[in-house]
């Protein structure tokens, strides 16, 4: 694994808490029941300042804020851990991934004020007026608007990212010309890869009562996990090559709780909720190899030890050569392993301005 002083970007989770209810994410259970593994953190300002150090912010070209299971806007300090970011190491570019339906306008602007000149928000946007908010469940297209024009007019660079789902495709040019008109830097297309043993998910509201299905588009890249992938996947694993995003990238994800991982599909499995029998031994195999990476890594808590500390640990530097070759995780293969049956979409990005 590389070193520190080879460290290029760091993924920060700075909270897993948010207002949306998307079906397909794993802190809510179809969209209507709060994930129960899951407990809400929130980083302060004091302990961004104590793990973004400026011996790291000096060290990388970037971060970003995109969390596994919340929305970094929910976080009450982000402005200022950007404007103190910006003021310490102005030339370190920021990204911030956001559903964009919490704060007012206002906020909005002002956070375009506090960010470096490098800097993006991706603004999730799965359709229009009367189709988003059927995967963004709790989330108003039409304040996401309102919000994402007040950010760009302020300064902002914005991205607009559009899922796409059965429900929504016939919407993407008309989507693609309104991020033009509102003044997007970019416009780009993926397809989700979370449809998990058949390619239709339930949509429950607060009460437990079936709302919609949620397909994937009629043309997607995608193989999904199905029950024959699931019932071979030691082979599956056993026969992927191994070749990791993060290594290449040079690249840590530090999660709500502040514990550094290599990536943030690792830091999800402890918290990743499954109720599907056919799932279940994967599941349970997934668990025991975590426990056993994080065990062989050492304290990997930012709040102990530096990032720098982290990585140069012996621990660290030791652990990956079985993870990628004799003893294979599940995880890597599903996200990292060039193997067709667990591939992941590439972004297509059909506009820059």
């Amino acid at each position: 694994m590389f070193k520190f002083n080879e460290l290029k970007q760091v993924h920060l989770e700075i909270t897993n808490n948010c207002q949306a209810s998307c079906p397909m994410c794993n802190r809510n259970i179809s969209g209507g029941l709060d994930n129960p593994l899951i407990k809400i953190q929130n980083w302060t300002l004091s302990e961004f300042k104590l793990i973004m150090t400026p011996e790291v912010l000096k060290q990388i070209d970037g971060y970003y804020f995109c969390s596994n299971f919340g929305d970094p806007m929910m976080n009450s300090d982000l402005i200022e851990m950007c404007d103190w970011s910006n003021t310490t190491a102005p030339n370190v570019h920021i990204t911030i991934h956001t559903n964009g339906g919490a704060r007012t306008p206002k906020w909005w602007a002002t956070l375009a004020q506090a960010l470096p000149h490098e800097h993006k928000v991706v603004f999730a946007l799965d359709g229009l007026a009367d189709t988003h908010s059927l995967y963004r469940v709790d989330v108003d297209f039409n304040k996401v608007i309102e919000n994402a024009t007040a950010f760009i007019q302020a300064g902002g660079r914005a991205e607009w990212v559009f899922i796409k789902f059965k429900h929504n495709e016939h919407q993407v040019i008309e989507a693609q010309d309104m991020s033009v008109k509102l003044g997007f830097k970019s416009f780009v297309l993926k397809n989700s890869s979370r449809f998990i043993l058949e390619p239709k998910v339930k949509v429950v509201n607060r009460q437990d009562v079936l709302t919609h299905y949620i397909e994937p588009a009629t043309e997607t890249p995608l193989k999904f996990i199905d029950k024959k992938v699931i019932q071979a996947y030691k082979e599956i694993v056993s026969n992927s090559k191994i070749n990791c995003k993060v290594q290449r990238d040079k690249e840590v994800y530090i999660d709500a709780y502040k514990n550094l991982y290599p990536c943030c599909w690792i830091a999800s499995v402890p918290y990743t909720y499954i109720d599907e029998d056919a799932a279940l031994e994967v599941r349970t195999e997934m668990l025991r190899q975590h426990y056993k990476l994080m065990a062989s890594l050492g304290d990997t808590n930012t709040l102990n030890r530096s990032i720098c500390e982290i990585i140069n640990s012996k621990e660290y530097q030791s652990a990956w050569s079985d993870y990628w070759t004799t003893d294979k995780l599940i995880t890597c293969a599903r996200t990292c392993g060039v193997n067709m049956d667990f591939a992941q979409p590439k972004d297509q990005i059909v506009n820059e301005n």
